[in-house]
């Protein structure tokens, strides 16, 4: 839909004016995500796999090149004065309700990747429960390129308002897939030619840059505290540790899944020819 709007801010049918008023509360529906902040709408305005609602923006905090790039979307925005909106802050002056992305099939990923020619590199969480840390996850597995992350369907953190919010806009891009059983997840990802390398504190594991993550890869990460668990530590290819040089003998899920996603990164880039 073209947007009729020349850059000023204008009442419209749509639009709604600007209202300084304060709205009681409602709460978000199931399946949908109140977003606030620039980064995470500005995504979740750009990705054709999130259904966008409803946009509330202060004027006041936006300078034109801002409302341009909000604009060319075309959606529905209404104007406010107020520090929130129906359903909570309004954060750096922008906020959207959206309808959070559907999770996709494992089958249909790979298919794609193949058809396109890449090689996979997928995350799978191991029944991690903090929604901080799922959100983190999402960011990193954004910024690092990963094509998807397969969470467990039961005694896990799934895709929700708190998650969205800390992913900064990355649940937009990163397919979100629940595995019913983790186990024979990796084991059929196993079976469509993907190694499969689990992250644990044990004799068996290797450095973490001793394995060729260069081919199709999922990295398998293990659940605060407690880590990966004995029956999916012997599903994996292999099994990797990071050296650590201080007293505690490892990081927290998010901050170890950045550091070997970035390891696998490192790793494929350079084994791609230089150009010239």
């Amino acid at each position: 839909m073209k947007s009729s709007r020349s850059g000023k801010w204008q009442k419209g049918k749509q639009g709604g004016g600007r209202s300084n008023a304060p709205q009681p509360k409602r709460s978000v529906g199931q399946g949908d995500a109140y977003i606030t902040g620039w980064n995470g709408v500005r995504e979740c305005l750009a990705s054709d796999k999130v259904k966008v609602h409803q946009v509330w923006l202060d004027p006041r905090k936006m300078n034109e090149t801002d409302w341009k790039g909000i604009r060319q979307y075309g959606r529905q925005i209404e104007e406010t004065g107020a520090k929130e909106t129906p359903y909570g802050p309004l954060t750096q002056g922008i906020a959207a309700l959206v309808k959070l992305p559907e999770a996709p099939d494992l089958d249909e990923l790979l298919d794609d990747l193949v058809e396109r020619g890449e090689t996979p590199l997928l995350v799978v969480l191991d029944q991690v429960e903090d929604p901080m840390n799922l959100g983190q996850i999402l960011r990193t597995c954004e910024g690092a390129g990963v094509h998807g992350l397969v969470v467990a369907k039961h005694r896990a953190i799934h895709l929700n308002q708190t998650v969205a919010q800390v992913s900064q806009g990355a649940f937009a891009w990163v397919p979100l897939i629940e595995a019913g059983n983790l186990r024979q997840t990796i084991d059929h990802l196993k079976q469509r030619g993907v190694w499969t390398v689990g992250t644990a504190v044990d004799p068996r594991a290797k450095p973490w840059h001793a394995v060729d993550m260069r081919d199709p890869l999922a990295l398998v990460m293990g659940a605060e505290g407690k880590g990966l668990r004995r029956l999916t530590q012997e599903s994996c290819d292999h099994l990797v540790y990071l050296p650590m040089a201080g007293r505690l003998d490892s990081l927290n899920v998010g901050a170890a899944t950045a550091a070997v996603v970035f390891e696998a990164v490192r790793q494929r880039a350079a084994a791609e020819p230089s150009e010239g």
